[in-house]
């Protein structure tokens, strides 16, 4: 067994056990909304991490906005849907299949890379499920990347979710918007580093993006090359059986 196909399994199996992990308690509806936690980490469960329709129980959520001392306004939500977070689910999915695509192939090019048939079944492979692992990664932080501008504020990312008066409700009658409007043109909490950290977190943190990639060409080269030197060796030895 070589160096680069050990380190290799390795990375990919605390990766691949992180991404099941979250996976799992989002697709399980484990990140459910709780009054008593942070502000800051209810509002990044119901933007991302929680679909009501999907988990088929919704979660209350007081809505107030206040300046100083003084309430300006205040009322009980609940998201009926939330298309943000199912195609952050759907998301999860092509990650979560992904990976163990990606796991099941390293471990094949560990112990069968260097078979004479190695390269086409099992590197070829591997190689392709890494990059196809880069690109999503991309791909899904420039979707989060996209969220910023419409998630700079609370009001901004209850508006994001509510889709056109679609899927929020609320117990007051009639949804107050010039107010919020107005609301919207002041100074209000910045909450744009939610979508920001998921952007970074679905780069892996940059480094680490960066390391899959160096191991994705790393074994590609690597099984490249010994197959060259197999087939070089399978030639000569064709080379003497005709000429004897």
């Amino acid at each position: 067994m070589n160096s680069l196909g050990i380190w290799s399994i390795v990375m990919i199996i605390y990766q691949s056990a992180i991404c099941m992990l979250i996976s799992w308690l989002t697709l399980s509806c484990r990140f459910v909304p709780d009054s008593s936690e942070l502000h800051e980490v209810i509002l990044m469960k119901l933007l991302y991490l929680y679909d009501p329709e999907a988990c088929g129980r919704i979660h209350f959520y007081n809505f107030t906005i206040a300046r100083g001392e003084n309430t300006i306004f205040s009322t009980i939500m609940w998201p009926v849907r939330n298309p943000i977070a199912s195609r952050f689910r759907s998301a999860m999915r092509i990650w979560l299949s992904l990976h163990i695509i990606w796991l099941a192939l390293s471990i094949v090019n560990l112990t069968h890379a260097r078979r004479p048939c190695g390269f086409y079944a099992v590197v070829v492979p591997f190689t392709l499920t890494g990059l196809a692992v880069l690109v999503t990664d991309v791909v899904f932080m420039a979707m989060f990347i996209e969220d910023i501008p419409q998630t700079d504020t609370e009001i901004g990312m209850l508006d994001f979710m509510n889709g056109g008066g679609k899927n929020l409700r609320w117990i007051v009658k009639k949804y107050p918007w010039q107010t919020m409007q107005e609301l919207g043109l002041s100074a209000l909490d910045d909450t744009s580093w939610i979508a920001l950290l998921f952007a970074f977190a679905s780069c892996r943190g940059i480094v680490q993006w960066i390391l899959n990639f160096w191991l994705v060409k790393d074994n590609y080269f690597t099984g490249l090359d010994y197959h060259r030197k197999l087939q070089k060796e399978i030639s000569v030895r064709r080379d003497r059986v005709l000429k004897h």
